[in-house]
């Protein structure tokens, strides 16, 4: 697996990078660590010719310095017993990367262009190039993105976050052990299933595969008896979507998996919000969901059930796109 690592010298980005070390990838993998240094927009003048260059140089140095911190982040981390990236065995390669654009479109034309099938980018974070906030950074290369994208929002403590860098060195990413796993009837839904299946997890993960659908409400009582009927009906039917999909985690590549899974359908008003409500009433570090492979026209916007819970959940989210 080819992955891509967006690093900016944030505390967040720092706890993605431990969390993607120990992120159960499929090997062989290959990870590139990308930095992006946004320079300003000036009006070139007499003045500008004397500072520009400087601060350019400046940010470059920094970006240096960000990309072998998170570089030594995943190497110390491959030393670890429950990491994934594990360079000892030979199956597992750490590259760099820097270059200068907007950092957005940087990391979105970076991953297309090398052919990479995750990009992994923190929630929130912060650097001298740009702010990078979800709605911002993350949202967008969640969004544009061709490949699979995860966003990681870890648990950071106010006091780490307004520390030093150096403290960067004690971060963690958080646990990886409950995963909430969103399905509907969709083909899009059976893909991002058979693609959890690449992903050596083990007994410690926990998998509740879920489907949401939205309540049927009467303001007629000459349609209540068909009402309810049809309630009845999308019940069973997001039952059994359910349940098709925990079975198929379950007997991955036709054999009994160790994954632990469990199946659940609720019903709601909003379904981006109950899958919300879902996951942190199960206390999820992580929610799957699946995203259509579409044309550069409609790409502009995920799902709008995707995009409320990758704005509004409390953990990390992977969004699972169909290669090419």
């Amino acid at each position: 697996m080819k992955v891509l690592l967006a690093v900016d010298g944030s505390v967040h980005a720092a706890a993605a990078t431990e969390f993607l070390s120990r992120f159960p990838l499929p090997r062989p993998i290959s990870i590139e660590v990308m930095t992006v240094v946004n320079p300003p927009d000036v009006v070139v003048t007499a003045q500008s010719e004397m500072w520009y260059p400087q601060f350019i140089e400046h940010q470059e140095e920094l970006a240096a310095t960000t990309l072998e911190r998170a570089k030594e982040l995943l190497s110390r981390s491959s030393e670890k017993l429950n990491s994934s990236v594990n360079l000892s065995d030979g199956d597992a390669s750490i590259s760099t990367h820097r270059t200068l654009g907007h950092i957005g479109h940087t990391i979105v034309d970076r991953a297309a262009e090398g052919g990479f099938d995750l990009i992994v980018v923190a929630a929130k974070g912060h650097s001298a190039f740009e702010r990078v906030l979800l709605g911002s950074v993350s949202d967008y290369v969640a969004t544009h993105a061709q490949c699979s994208v995860l966003v990681v929002r870890p648990p950071i403590d106010p006091q780490t976050e307004a520390s030093d860098e150096n403290a960067q060195s004690d971060i963690t990413g958080g646990e990886l052990r409950t995963i909430t796993v969103a399905v509907d009837q969709r083909d899009v839904s059976a893909i991002m299933v058979d693609h959890l299946c690449r992903y050596p997890f083990n007994q410690d993960q926990h998998f509740n595969v879920v489907t949401a659908s939205v309540k049927l409400e009467v303001f007629r009582e000459d349609i209540l008896a068909s009402t309810m009927e049809e309630a009845a009906r999308r019940r069973t039917e997001a039952k059994q979507t359910a349940e098709a999909a925990a079975d198929r985690l379950r007997h991955c590549d036709g054999a009994q998996c160790e994954h632990n899974v469990s199946s659940d359908s609720i019903e709601v008003e909003h379904v981006g919000e109950g899958l919300v409500q879902y996951a942190q009433l199960h206390d999820s570090d992580l929610v799957v969901l699946g995203d259509s492979q579409r044309g550069a026209i409609s790409r502009f916007l995920l799902g709008s059930t995707s995009r409320y819970v990758l704005r509004h959940v409390n953990c990390s989210v992977l969004i699972v796109r169909q290669s090419k």
